[in-house]
């Protein structure tokens, strides 16, 4: 997720640049050119490790607590276009063959900076972007430094489809890159909430067709879901049914969720507009949106969670969503948050740069398990079990099992 505003976007540059200038990911994996010309080739993936084990007795979030922080301890600085991003898919693909997944359901969908380069019209917070990408590139292997970045430009999206009843799809997506940091909470907390709802789904019977998708080089400007978007035929577009995005998941106590569509005209420069942060959309609302509701009222009461409505965060919070609202979807995010009561959450001006001010982990070495752990302990259990429990409703919406028993066979815990 990034910061909606100009300066937050200069700020985060420049922490950058100082990263970079002190050599903090010196010790980033360097290879060289073509090494990996077939890496996610079948033949590299013969051997199927054991998976992290969850049973019917498992308690929703446990699993996504130890995938966030295996991640945090083994794959820092995720940075977009990097070889240390292109070892995190690797990793992924490796745990859903562990799980139990075929190559039939598994596709890694690679893309050039170059390719997504095209589906932008220009933009303030874009130039920004691409001109630190541009930066990174070009400097990333200099004798003082190694920011393991790819000379090819490649990146990645992992994606597993999960066949329903239905040809209607749920696309769920959480980027796994980050910047100089192990991304404890942006955004291993929304791959792990992936990973434990995908082992899941091996158990239940889902109605929709569920494809959820790995993003990659969401922090560069959200390329990957540009990508993946921009990849769907015009039937495939047609059958999603709506979109779920997992992102920040353990920055704040409070499980927002936002949900709706852009209801106005949806014009060409529209993406670039949304990163810009220009506030001018029109929220639309549905019967999906009533269904999200509904199912969070019954299980704050049911679960004692604090699921939180705030709709219009559709078009503050910046994060791989984005790019399914130039289409027309009905998108629903997951952000754990502070709730700050003296922010105006309708406005939505300057959210990033009051969560730095309130928790100062977004986009800082501060998102790590340990500080997050040590300085608020129970709240990453607390929100990955929430955050389990609600996704798992939502993706088994017009499944027979839902019909008949709120929760679906599933051994929730007491």
């Amino acid at each position: 997720m990034k910061c909606k505003c100009k300066g937050a976007i200069i700020m985060m540059t420049a922490v950058l640049l100082l990263a970079i200038t002190v050599g903090v990911v010196g010790n980033v994996r360097r290879h060289e050119p073509g090494q990996y010309s077939d890496v996610f080739g079948q033949a590299n993936f013969t051997e199927v490790r054991e998976p992290l084990g969850v049973t019917r007795n498992t308690e929703h979030g446990e699993l996504s607590v130890r995938y966030i922080e295996y991640i945090n301890d083994n794959f820092y600085n995720r940075i977009p276009f990097s070889y240390q991003e292109m070892h995190t898919a690797v990793w992924l693909v490796e745990e859903l063959l562990a799980m139990g997944y075929t190559w039939d359901e598994i596709e890694v969908q690679e893309f050039a900076w170059e390719d997504v380069n095209q589906y932008f019209t220009g933009g303030e917070v874009m130039d920004i972007l691409i001109g630190t990408m541009n930066f990174l590139f070009r400097y990333s292997h200099s004798p003082f430094w190694n920011l393991g970045m790819r000379e090819s430009r490649m990146s990645q999206n992992v994606v597993l489809t999960v066949p329903g009843e239905s040809d209607e799809m749920i696309i769920v997506g959480a980027h796994y890159d980050t910047w100089f940091a192990a991304g404890a909470s942006d955004n291993a907390s929304g791959m792990a909430l992936l990973l434990e709802s995908a082992q899941r789904m091996l158990e239940q019977d889902n109605y929709y067709t569920i494809v959820y998708v790995f993003f990659g080089a969401e922090e560069a400007g959200v390329f990957g879901a540009q990508y993946f978007a921009n990849s769907l035929t015009a039937v495939e577009h047609h059958n999603i049914k709506f979109m779920v995005n997992a992102d920040i998941l353990i920055e704040g106590p409070v499980l927002f969720y936002s949900a709706g569509y852009e209801a106005g005209e949806r014009e060409q420069d529209m993406f670039d507009r949304l990163l810009a942060f220009d506030a001018n959309w029109e929220l639309g609302t549905n019967s999906l949106v009533d269904e999200f509701e509904n199912i969070a009222r019954r299980l704050n009461n049911e679960f004692d969670l604090e699921l939180e409505p705030w709709h219009r965060g559709i078009f503050y919070v910046t994060s791989d969503h984005l790019a399914f609202l130039p289409w027309g979807h009905t998108v629903i995010t997951l952000s754990g948050l502070e709730r700050l009561d003296d922010w105006d959450y309708e406005a939505g001006i300057n959210l990033g740069a009051r969560l730095l001010e309130k928790t100062r982990v977004l986009h800082t070495p501060r998102d790590n398990f340990e500080h997050i752990n040590e300085t608020w302990p129970g709240k990453m259990e607390d929100n990955m079990r929430g955050f389990s429990i609600f996704l798992e409703e939502i993706l088994l919406m017009g499944s027979s099992s839902r019909d008949n028993d709120v929760n679906g066979g599933v051994n929730y815990e007491d």
